[in-house]
């Protein structure tokens, strides 16, 4: 159950109010979010009741996501646009935690996506791209030097595959990492994490895409690795083909990929699978074997560089 902070009854009361809601009628747990605590609560007033998604967290959310779910809703993509507060901000306080309330929306995370809910997931990313492009945010958190740390963190503690793994993936990483093509790919605001259980279909489609919380300045393709890595993986980590086309060619007819984003998809990918599960390494809340047997296919999938780019590189 996905709840780290306390909600008493009293609580979600206190936030019917502090959103001007109407009456309280219920509140629940939800099953989703790794480090967030999130809740289903219904209001009523002049006789409807409404659902909504009160979020808590332990630490103030950062003004990039507020402001990017306000771009986004303004773009017309499907994203849960927070509820002023009666201070009038978008975000306040209940239980002593930062909170965000916005409106439930209808649909279920998919367990095996199919061909066309990949497409319509790497739309979203490309109309997500382009509705961002030129807006500044933090770089993204976890950079050359978390991927170090946290691997010398959990080194030892590592088997020998394990670290055979991790060696590999940091191997490749550092063949790439002074290259032009590589630092200079398009760069702007990503979701960072977009999962399966971020994303909500129904059967007209995707009804939306939540949790923003991750939303950084990164090479744009690093989004569509993410998505890739989740949504069109088979149980062992093996890519799909028919899935992963129809991502790539749902986000490439409207942000078509540059020639460098295609050739360094293979470690983009693998980038993508070494940061969550060093990431899960150190989480108690997700098991990282999953990410695991993802980046052991990464690593077979990242080929040598072409040598038509090494006139690119320094």
């Amino acid at each position: 159950m996905a709840v780290f902070t306390e909600l008493t009854e009293d609580d979600a009361r206190a936030a019917c109010t502090a959103w001007n809601l109407g009456e309280f009628v219920s509140v629940a747990p939800t099953a989703q979010g790794i480090e967030n605590s999130n809740f289903f609560l219904t209001s009523a007033s002049n006789g409807q009741q409404r659902e909504w998604v009160l979020t808590l967290s332990d630490a103030e959310f950062p003004a990039t996501t507020l402001d990017t779910l306000v771009r986004l809703d303004a773009a017309g993509l499907p994203v849960p646009v927070p509820l002023r507060h009666r201070s009038g901000a978008r975000s306040g306080r209940i239980a002593g935690a930062p909170a965000l309330l916005a409106p439930r929306f209808p649909g279920s995370h998919p367990e095996r996506p199919a061909i066309d809910q990949c497409a319509a997931i790497g739309r979203f990313l490309a109309r997500m791209h382009l509705a961002t492009a030129g807006v500044s945010g933090p770089d993204h958190p976890r950079d050359a030097a978390w991927i170090a740390a946290r691997a010398a963190q959990h080194r030892p503690r590592l088997d020998a595959h394990e670290q055979s793994r991790l060696t590999a993936a940091q191997q490749v990483l550092a063949s790439v990492a002074q290259r032009r093509d590589w630092r200079q790919l398009p760069g702007g605001l990503v979701h960072g994490d977009l999962f399966r259980d971020n994303a909500l279909f129904d059967r007209g489609g995707l009804c939306a895409v939540i949790d923003f919380h991750h939303t950084a300045r990164a090479a744009l393709l690093f989004d569509l690795a993410v998505a890739a890595n989740d949504w069109c993986s088979h149980p062992n980590g093996r890519l799909d083909g028919d899935r992963l086309r129809g991502l790539i060619r749902g986000y490439a007819r409207l942000r078509p990929l540059t020639r460098e984003e295609c050739w360094l998809w293979p470690v983009m990918t693998l980038l993508a699978a070494l940061r969550f599960w060093l990431a899960r390494l150190d989480s108690q809340r997700k098991p990282p074997q999953e990410m695991g047997r993802m980046l052991d296919w990464r690593l077979r999938e990242a080929v040598p560089l072409s040598p038509a780019l090494s006139d690119t590189a320094t």
